[in-house]
């Protein structure tokens, strides 16, 4: 063979390999950016896409293409797995779910505009609050850099998905399991869904131990006082121009297991966290004097409650579903919960004792000292929990 016709043959058979790939990724449409999906609907629904632990690339993507929403839900992988806009209490407004997994408050300012870049129509924000996620810098293990978010075009994302390796296998085992139904773990709102009953059993614990022991490791101690300060200061000034243009906001203070709250003690964070809901209550009193006519409200979950302090080891109470995948992070029928609250739709049957309640200057203090009673009186009832919490964390 020449060597002309060798380079001939070479190239053929790379683009015959590219268009292959290409097809593969626009049949099987995994993350449902292109609306080329051939799987049927039984096989793989049209409302579901695959995940992506960073997502960032995709989430993009999806916000360039849509049209049409009126709620922004933003926050971190809390928010991502629990706030889900097809919630009853939306009743039907359209939403989509931004929030990142690992996201900070500087990502999630970031992602926030963006959105609104893309999508004016939205006059409401549900922004779900971690303050453990609050006061740090960009992540940089996630695919930030690579995606819109940062400046990338959604074509080079569009190509990523087409030709990127773990794009192009995530389309291959897909297309393998449309023989039965593809396991697609998002739904294309933006919030990761579930299917079936949630884990029970022993399960649940190597769970929330493997879970609460691997962010010991992390986060040890009180957090950096000037990180906080600069990060309160880049927020005050979001929401002050939020409220200008006239868009509301609802701060949620997501809930966590109470394991989580009992770890946040015994690291001494929680006079932190406890400063930081006395700053955001402060903060949003003095929007009333700023201009503009957007409201802003603050809705405090992370706090003891017969949903936070469902057993680990133990039995449900009877009828009632598990509400924690581990000590982070809560399944969307606890979202609903939450939602109902800050959209005035809740069952009052429902909601005794009250789950979260709206705080402002005038209860902040009262709010921090029943929650911190309450957790004292949980520790004082579940002497073991406290144990193996301390455990769990080295303490």
């Amino acid at each position: 063979m020449s060597p002309r016709a060798y380079v001939l043959s070479f190239l053929s058979l790379t683009i015959a390999g590219f268009t292959l790939i290409a097809a593969l990724g626009l049949a099987v449409d995994g993350y449902g950016v292109f609306g080329t999906r051939l799987i049927s609907e039984a096989r793989f629904p049209s409302n579901l896409r695959l995940l992506k632990h960073g997502d960032r690339i995709t989430k993009a993507i999806e916000i360039a293409q849509r049209q049409g929403d009126r709620i922004l839900i933003l926050g971190d992988s809390r928010t991502q797995h629990g706030i889900d806009p097809d919630a009853p209490a939306l009743d039907g407004v359209k939403g989509y779910n931004a929030a990142l997994a690992a996201a900070t408050l500087a990502e999630q300012l970031v992602a926030l505009d963006y959105t609104l870049a893309h999508e004016p129509s939205i006059k409401r924000i549900v922004w779900g609050l971690s303050f453990e996620a609050f006061p740090y810098p960009i992540p940089t293990q996630t695919d930030f850099a690579d995606s819109a978010f940062a400046g990338h075009s959604v074509a080079h994302g569009l190509l990523r998905h087409l030709f990127a390796f773990d794009r192009a296998l995530a389309s291959w085992k897909a297309l393998l399991q449309a023989r039965h139904k593809v396991r697609a773990p998002m739904k294309r709102n933006g919030v990761v869904t579930y299917s079936g009953d949630p884990v029970q059993g022993p399960l649940v614990a190597k769970y929330f131990e493997g879970e609460l022991a691997g962010t010991s490791r992390n986060l040890q101690g009180p957090m950096s006082t000037e990180e906080i300060a600069k990060a309160e200061a880049s927020f005050s000034a979001k929401l002050r121009e939020l409220k200008a243009k006239g868009i509301d906001v609802d701060l949620v203070i997501v809930p966590v297991h109470v394991w989580r709250l009992e770890f946040l003690r015994l690291i001494d964070v929680e006079p932190q966290s406890d400063a930081w809901k006395r700053w955001l209550a402060s903060t949003v009193a003095t929007l009333g004097n700023a201009p503009g006519t957007g409201q802003t409200r603050i809705f405090d979950f992370a706090r003891p409650h017969p949903f936070v302090e469902q057993p680990v080891y133990g039995p449900l109470p009877p009828g009632e579903r598990r509400y924690y995948l581990e000590t982070s992070h809560f399944y969307p029928w606890l979202g609903d919960k939450i939602l109902a609250k800050v959209f005035g739709k809740v069952d009052e049957e429902d909601d005794s004792p009250p789950f979260g309640c709206q705080v402002d200057a005038s209860n902040v203090e009262r709010d921090i000292a029943t929650a911190n009673a309450d957790l004292g009186s949980w520790e004082a009832t579940h002497p073991a929990d406290v144990a193996k919490v301390k455990q769990l964390i080295g303490r």
